[in-house]
C-alpha cells in the first residue's frame, strides 16, 4: 500500500524557471534511495514530500504521519541550537521539570510537562546508548555534525512516524554511523525514502528513484543492479546514437545523389530539346512530371531526417544524463623522496593515548580512518599550518594543497578563470581557459563566481588548480567527497587515482578509498 503518492509535480522557483515537471511516482514501506545529480532538486523534492514546500503544480498525498530530517550544515549547528536539548525541542519541557523538582507550582510548567515526567532520565538513557555525552543542555558546539546527526535520527526512528524522508544522513556520519542508520532503517516499522551518495548505504536499499531534468526514473533494486542497469542504458543509448547518426549520413549521401541524377536528367533533355527530336509541349510535361516526382521524394526524405535528427537530439539528452564525467589532471613532478615526517605529534582537542608519528614518500596515498572525534581533520590542518600541535614536529618537503568538503581552497567571490590564474600564474590565460573548456566551463561559465557553481564544478576547478602546480604536490583532503553527487564523486576518485603527487585523505566512504587507489592506511582510533 502506498504511503505517498505523488502526480504530475512540477516546482518552478520565484523566477519562473522550472526544476522539475510533471513528477508521478509512489512511494511505499520499503527503503527507496533518491539519487541524482547536485542541482537536481533531490532536497526540494524531499521538502514537497514533507509539506515544507508548495509545489507549482500537481500533488503529493500522503497516507500516515510523514517526519523528515534536513540536512545538518555546520552553520545550522552553532548558530540555530544552542543546547543539545534545542536541537530536540525538549528545553522548554526539561526546564520545567527542573522548576518542579525545587518546588515550583506554575499551572503552565504542569501543562507543559503533560505526561513526560521521566523526560529526562529517559533522555540520559538515549544519550548513553549513542555513546553521546550524558547532560541534554550540552553546548551543541561540542559535537559533531556526526553526533548531532545521529541523535535526531535516533529520535525519528523512536516516533510514531509512518514515513520518514531523510536528506543525505550519511554525510557526517562515520563507519560505524553508517552501519548504525542501515540498521536502524531495517527495523523501522514503516517506509523510508533516504537520499545519499554513499553507495555502502545505496546497498542497503529495496529500490532507487533518479532524479534529473527528465523526470524521475525507478530502478527496482539496490545500487549494484541500478549500476548495472544504467551502464545497460548508455551503452544501448550510443548505439542507438550512432545508428542514427549513420542513418542521417546515409540520408544525406541519397539526397546527393539524387541531386546530381535530376541534374543529369535536366542536362539530358536540354540536349534533346536542342536537337528537336521530341516535341516541346512532351518535353515540358516531362520536365514537370519530373520536377515533382523529385520534390515529393526530397521533402519525404527531408521529413524523414527531421525525425531522425529529433529522435537523435533526444537520446543525445538521455546521454548526457547517463554518461561518467571525467577530469584530466596535470603530472606532478617528483623532487624529493620524502614528502612529509611527523614525530610524536600531540593535538589539540584530542585525547591521546599515544603520540602520532609517520611519513610519507612521493607518490604515496595515504587513508587517515578513525571514528568521528579521533582526530582526522584536525591532524590535517595542523599539518597545513591552519592550527599548532601541542607537541611534536612536523616536516613538509613539499607545495602543499588543503581540500575540504567546501572547497575553501576557492575564493568564492572570484571567478574560476581568475582561481586558476591565482594558482597557476604560470599558465597563460589562454591555457587557463582551455583547461576550463574541458571540464565544461566555457567562455562566460569560466567568468561567473564560483560561488555559484555546482559541487561538482567547484571540485574540477579545485583540482585543475591542485595538479596543474609546479613542483611537487602534497594534496590533503578532508572528507572532499561528502557533498558530491554519484557522478561527481566517481569523477573525483578517478582523478585522484591517477593523480601522481602524494596525498592524504579522509573519508567514511569505502567505495570511494578503494576507488582511489590508496597504498596505506593510519588509523588514529589507536592514538586516542
Amino acid at each position: 500500500m502506498a504511503s505517498i503518492s505523488v502526480q504530475n509535480l512540477t516546482y518552478r522557483f520565484d523566477n519562473g524557471d522550472t526544476l522539475f515537471s510533471d513528477l508521478t511516482f509512489t512511494l511505499d514501506d520499503k527503503i527507496t534511495g533518491l539519487v541524482g545529480r547536485n542541482g537536481a532538486g533531490k532536497s526540494i523534492l524531499a521538502a514537497l514530500l514533507t509539506g515544507e514546500k508548495t509545489p507549482y503544480s500537481g500533488s503529493v498525498s500522503t497516507f500516515c504521519r510523514v517526519g523528515g530530517l534536513r540536512q545538518i550544515g555546520a552553520e545550522e549547528k552553532l548558530v540555530q541550537y544552542e543546547t543539545v536539548s534545542d536541537f530536540l525541542g525538549v528545553r522548554a519541557k526539561l526546564e520545567a521539570l527542573s522548576r518542579v523538582a525545587a518546588g515550583g507550582c506554575d499551572p503552565h510548567d504542569f501543562e507543559l510537562i503533560g505526561d513526560s515526567w521521566l523526560l529526562r532520565e529517559e533522555l540520559e538513557q538515549q544519550l548513553l546508548a549513542l555513546g553521546l555525552p550524558v547532560d541534554p543542555f550540552l553546548p551543541c558546539q561540542a559535537l559533531s555534525g556526526g553526533q548531532l546527526t545521529r541523535l535526531a535520527l535516533h529520535q525519528l526512528f523512536q516516533s510514531d512516524y509512518g514515513y520518514l524522508i531523510l536528506d543525505e544522513p550519511g554525510n557526517h556520519l562515520d563507519e560505524q554511523g553508517k552501519h548504525w542508520l542501515i540498521e536502524q532503517m531495517r527495523r523501522f516499522h514503516g517506509g523510508v525514502l533516504i537520499i545519499s551518495h554513499d553507495r555502502d548505504i545505496l546497498r542497503c536499499v529495496d529500490d532507487i528513484l533518479e532524479l534529473n531534468s527528465l523526470g524521475v526514473r525507478h530502478y527496482g533494486g539496490a545500487y549494484d543492479i541500478y549500476a548495472e542497469q544504467r551502464a545497460n542504458e548508455l551503452a544501448s543509448q550510443e548505439r542507438r546514437i550512432d545508428h542514427a547518426k549513420t542513418q542521417i549520413k546515409q540520408m544525406r549521401q541519397t539526397m546527393q545523389r539524387n541531386r546530381e541524377k535530376a541534374q543529369q536528367r535536366a542536362g539530358q533533355g536540354k540536349q534533346v530539346a536542342r536537337s528537336g527530336s521530341q516535341a516541346k509541349v512532351l518535353l515540358n510535361s516531362k520536365k514537370q512530371d519530373a520536377e515533382r516526382a523529385g520534390g515529393a521524394r526530397e521533402s519525404n526524405q527531408n521529413r524523414q531526417m527531421a525525425q531522425v535528427q529529433d529522435q537523435l537530439s533526444k537520446l543525445n539528452k538521455q546521454h548526457e544524463m547517463l554518461k561518467q564525467q571525467s577530469l584530466s589532471l596535470g603530472k606532478t613532478e617528483k623532487r624529493v623522496s620524502r614528502i612529509l615526517d611527523i614525530t610524536e605529534l600531540r593535538l589539540p582537542y584530542i585525547q591521546q593515548e599515544n603520540d602520532i608519528t609517520f611519513s610519507v614518500d612521493f607518490g604515496e596515498k595515504i587513508r587517515l580512518s578513525g571514528a568521528n572525534g579521533s582526530g582526522k581533520s584536525t591532524l590535517l590542518k595542523a599539518i597545513a599550518s591552519r592550527l599548532s600541535p601541542l607537541q611534536g614536529d612536523i616536516q613538509v618537503r613539499a607545495g602543499l594543497c588543503y581540500l575540504d568538503q567546501h572547497f575553501t581552497l576557492l575564493d568564492s567571490a572570484k571567478s574560476a578563470q581568475e582561481n586558476l590564474a591565482h594558482f597557476c600564474p604560470h599558465l597563460s590565460e589562454t591555457d587557463q581557459r582551455t583547461l576550463l573548456a574541458g571540464i565544461g566551463l566555457r567562455r562566460e561559465r569560466a567568468d561567473q563566481a564560483v560561488a555559484t557553481l555546482s559541487g561538482g564544478e567547484k571540485m574540477k576547478v579545485a583540482m585543475l588548480a591542485i595538479s596543474h602546480q609546479p613542483g611537487d604536490t602534497l594534496l590533503l583532503l578532508d572528507e572532499p567527497d561528502n557533498h558530491l553527487d554519484l557522478d561527481s564523486r566517481l569523477m573525483l576518485a578517478q582523478a585522484l587515482r591517477d593523480f601522481t603527487g602524494s596525498l592524504l585523505v579522509v573519508s567514511h566512504d569505502q567505495d570511494f578509498i578503494a576507488d582511489i587507489g590508496v597504498s596505506g592506511e593510519i588509523s588514529l582510533d589507536s592514538s586516542v
